[in-house]
């Protein structure tokens, strides 16, 4: 006789939870496990851990990001468990929980893969005249800094701290359905 599978009314909903470590070390998956499981057991008990099926789903070592499941209505616990972490391997560090998500794949479109495209590039571009100081690039988007100081000022102003440009306006090419 085969075993039936839940329906999904039944089955146990989970939230994902994405952290970063910020440290000035990089710590392996074991570690970073280690420090987590024993901050959520001594908050909330083994009982506690158990109800809000708290796993460490992936680290990646390089990016010292990565993510955690629970239960859908321990999302709070887990995060707290998460921020209590001070201290991995006798390192002060300090874990900061980037976001929470239904799916793995929308965690990583949204918490995750961000900041990897992002490649520093320091250069120079022209745009409607004005010179620009080229911050970072993702793709065919790149984050400027003035340098005119007005304008400078007036993004102070406004709370704004790059203005996001396209390399076809860096160019100077124009769209074709503006023709």
């Amino acid at each position: 006789m085969k075993i039936k599978a839940l329906p999904p009314a039944l089955r146990m909903r989970k939230r994902y939870i994405a952290f970063c470590v910020e440290s000035d070390r990089a710590f392996s998956r074991e570690e970073v496990a280690r420090a987590i499981f024993s901050s959520a057991l001594s908050m909330f008990g083994e009982a506690g851990v158990a109800e809000m099926s708290l796993t460490l789903l992936d680290f990646d070592e390089g990016e010292q990001e990565g993510f955690v499941v629970c239960s859908h209505r321990s999302v709070a616990q887990a995060i707290a468990a998460l921020s209590l972490v001070s201290e991995i391997s006798g390192e002060r560090v300090h874990l900061r929980s980037l976001g929470t998500s239904g799916t793995v794949r929308a965690l990583r479109r949204k918490f995750l893969n961000r900041r990897r495209h992002f490649i520093n590039a320091e250069g120079t571009a022209k745009f409607m005249g004005k010179e620009f100081v080229v911050v970072r690039e993702r793709g065919e988007c790149c984050d400027a800094l003035p340098r005119d100081d007005e304008l400078a000022e007036r993004l102070k102003l406004r709370k704004v701290r790059f203005i996001g440009l396209t390399k076809r306006d860096l160019r100077g090419e124009e769209d074709a359905a503006d023709t």
